[in-house]
């Protein structure tokens, strides 16, 4: 089928509210021939079938441990090929997270460094990396999404070291995303593991290229106190490189942890209304362990909503570190504030 027809295709099932059909023949239509405004017409048509709000399923996966699943001294680590519902699962509510090393292969982790670099040049330097190209949107805000990630600060003609876009301020990028999600078999294993279709935040899908900065502090804190309890959710966080331990970029601190509890914020010394402090992180660190992993380029780290974590600044950081976050939701109870995205 050509290209022409797919679209006439995908607008015929848009019409008939057959938004998978219509998305998947849009997608093919770019995928035939790539169109900076095919690729923004994807992003636009995702948010406004996100809005649909399905009925909960019958009968949803259990929210309790499996059985065997406490009692985990280190955050699980496991192959891609060995990825799961189950596993990720047992992992989430036993520890808190699930490591996959080597989920992403070097070309691809390479590639992905690359566009971040052609997104940020966009946003910042559109005279030199325009924005729109004829077969790639590489930076243009859709109508139908609404605020944006906070951009860190800097003066007039400095150069930007770190920066947080959303992905789906980059239709170019979301496409290759969800392309690449799909070949690592994640709609039907969040499916799986939801009892449910799942949808993505446009809020919370992120391209994050963080500068090192010493002496820095950066508040424990947990994704539920932002999103709320009363839902279901899994963090997919890409390492793009070599991070955390002793590497030379910014990791992540996280308490080995799997009870389903959301802890006060604003207190015990914390440094901002949304963190917890380091008081109670330190009696909570007592009876679970606080870890750093290292990550190499392509591992991946899962967790959901209850995770008490924080972005690990050390003095010895000398790289930049690239990484790529993407919040899911079970779609009868994404909230709608962060802007739930068909996939």
């Amino acid at each position: 089928m050509t290209p022409d027809a797919l679209l006439a295709q995908a607008l015929a099932f848009r019409e008939q509210g057959d938004w998978a059909q219509a998305l998947a023949a849009l997608t093919r239509a770019n995928i035939q021939r790539p169109s900076a405004d095919v690729q923004q017409q994807l992003i636009d048509w995702r948010i406004e079938a996100g809005r649909s709000m399905p009925a909960p399923p019958e009968s949803a996966p259990p929210v309790t441990a499996p059985l065997g699943a406490v009692g985990s001294v280190g955050i699980p680590e496991i192959a891609p090929s060995e990825l799961s519902a189950a596993r990720v699962r047992e992992a989430v509510y036993s520890s808190g997270a699930l490591i996959v090393r080597g989920l992403l292969e070097p070309p691809t982790v390479e590639t992905l460094r690359q566009q971040i670099e052609r997104v940020v040049g966009a946003r910042e330097n559109p005279d030199v990396f325009p924005p729109v190209e004829p077969q790639a949107a590489w930076y243009v805000r859709s109508p139908e999404a609404w605020g944006a990630p906070s951009q860190f600060f800097r003066r007039p003609g400095q150069t930007v070291e770190s920066s947080s876009i959303w992905v789906a301020d980059s239709p170019r990028m979301a496409c290759e995303l969800l392309a690449l999600y799909e070949s690592l078999g994640l709609p039907a294993l969040l499916a799986s593991y939801f009892g449910e279709p799942a949808r993505l935040s446009v809020k919370k899908w992120v391209l994050r290229k963080m500068a090192p900065k010493k002496n820095g502090n950066a508040g424990w804190h947990q994704d539920g106190r932002f999103l709320g309890e009363d839902i279901r959710s899994l963090n997919l966080w890409l390492a793009l490189s070599d991070c955390g331990g002793d590497a030379p970029a910014p990791g992540m601190d996280l308490l080995v942890d799997g009870p389903r509890e959301i802890h006060p914020t604003g207190t015990d010394g914390a440094w901002f209304d949304w963190t917890v402090g380091p008081e109670r992180v330190a009696r909570l660190a007592t009876e679970a362990s606080i870890v750093q992993p290292r990550f190499a380029p392509g591992d991946a780290l899962l967790f959901d909503q209850y995770s008490l974590h924080r972005t690990a600044l050390e003095d010895h950081h000398s790289a930049v570190r690239y990484a790529i976050e993407a919040w899911f939701f079970a779609a009868s109870t994404a909230p709608a504030r962060q802007q739930p995205l068909f996939i």
